[in-house]
């Protein structure tokens, strides 16, 4: 595959044909420049899921046209379930592709036997819950975080608070070296009872507690760190953040939270500016006088695998018919409009395929004198409104 092909397709993408809807119009990808578009034949070479492969500045309907090309070709076949077959004598992919130096993934080598944990989440007994708003991060998100939490040094000694848990991420902080403790809260029993058998089966410092935030906080007294994760609603993203702050000790504590920017725009509308729902999740902080201290790509969600194998049919008819980038558009649109999980993706990626699948943002804050205090008062309010919450 020449330069020249990632030139032409990067042409293509930036100049796209009829508008989705028929009329006159165009559904061009600016963000499809030729170094974006060779991210993605780079990935594929090395194989793997599709959601992997085309996440990135380009648009998902981008990234799919260009593996349908490469699928047409023969260079990056692509299974029925979703996932591109890395051809014999083609080197797998490890680089966090133009990610801070802070969160490559390499960081995390040797922090703690990745094997060990690849096997626990083999073992995994259950599968995210829709009413739960759950969702699993992919390998790398994990590797990510740890990465992130031991270049500020905020494993070795530390007392550590995982609040919701359905990545089993609690049982990665528990395998690295010198960390203190981790406790666990989540309201699914399911989730509970698999950490506390891998917790045994690894004799790993790690205690289990079922809590629904929405009614209750975790009685503990030793909180010097705590990870928030994931949650894809305003109202609960300030309850789970406020329930973690409760329990730390004063100043001084550090906190570690992902969100979606997604959830903080009107109406969930694709293409709106993110500075605006950055500052939104800054007030937030700020209000429960928590400092910033970082501000980086966090976690990447993984598709449900009803998604990604229609993800792989719509883009192996592609190649077949060569069809164009707005043609792919219809098609995936179509495709995912007949699944449930499709109307899920929809509702957490807006504007899908004709948006990005972007990380989930991870703040580090550190606590201030009335964190705790505030926290407090913000939580009682929070608590007698019983907001859903959507965690994950």
């Amino acid at each position: 595959m020449s330069a020249e092909h990632h030139v032409a397709w990067s042409e293509v993408l930036r100049n796209a044909g009829p508008g989705e809807t028929g009329e006159t119009g165009e559904v061009c990808d600016p963000r499809a420049t030729v170094r974006a578009v060779a991210q993605v034949v780079r990935r594929a070479r090395g194989g793997g899921r599709l959601d992997d492969i085309v996440r990135g500045p380009m648009t998902v309907n981008s990234g799919l046209w260009v593996l349908s090309r490469l699928h047409r070709d023969g260079t990056a076949p692509i299974d029925p379930v979703g996932t591109v077959r890395r051809l014999a004598g083609t080197p797998s992919t490890r680089d966090d592709d133009g990610a801070p130096g802070l969160v490559d993934l390499a960081l995390a080598d040797g922090l703690v036997d990745w094997d060990v944990l690849s096997e626990v989440l083999a073992r995994r007994t259950y599968a995210p819950d829709p009413q739960l708003h759950q969702s699993f991060d992919t390998f790398a998100s994990l590797r990510r975080r740890l990465a992130v939490m031991d270049y500020y040094d905020d494993l070795h000694g530390r007392t550590v608070l995982q609040l919701g848990d359905d990545e089993m991420f609690g049982v990665a902080i528990g395998l690295a070296d010198g960390v203190r403790h981790v406790h666990v809260a989540d309201t699914d029993e399911r989730v509970l009872r698999s950490i506390g058998d891998e917790a045994d089966r690894l004799a790993l410092p790690l205690t289990t507690h079922a809590v629904d935030v929405r009614h209750a906080r975790p009685e503990l007294t030793d909180v010097d760190t705590f990870f928030v994760s994931g949650l894809k609603d305003p109202g609960g993203l300030f309850l789970f953040v406020a329930t973690a702050l409760s329990t730390v000790p004063g100043a001084g504590a550090v906190g570690y939270v992902s969100f979606d920017l997604d959830v903080y725009r009107a109406d969930g509308a694709p293409g709106q500016d993110e500075e605006p729902a950055q500052r939104e999740v800054l007030r937030m902080f700020d209000r429960l006088d928590c400092t910033v201290t970082a501000l980086l790509p966090g976690d990447d969600g993984l598709l449900d695998d009803s998604v990604l194998a229609d993800l792989a049919e719509a883009t192996r008819e592609a190649a077949r018919r060569a069809a164009s980038p707005t043609e792919l558009g219809a098609r995936l649109r179509s495709l995912l409009a007949r699944r449930p999980a499709g109307a899920d993706l929809l509702r957490y990626q807006p504007g899908f395929p004709h948006a990005q699948l972007r990380p989930i943002s991870l703040a580090r804050v550190e606590t201030g004198p009335a964190s705790r205090r505030l926290a407090s008062r913000y939580l009682r309010f929070l608590q007698s409104a019983a907001p859903t919450v959507r965690g994950g």
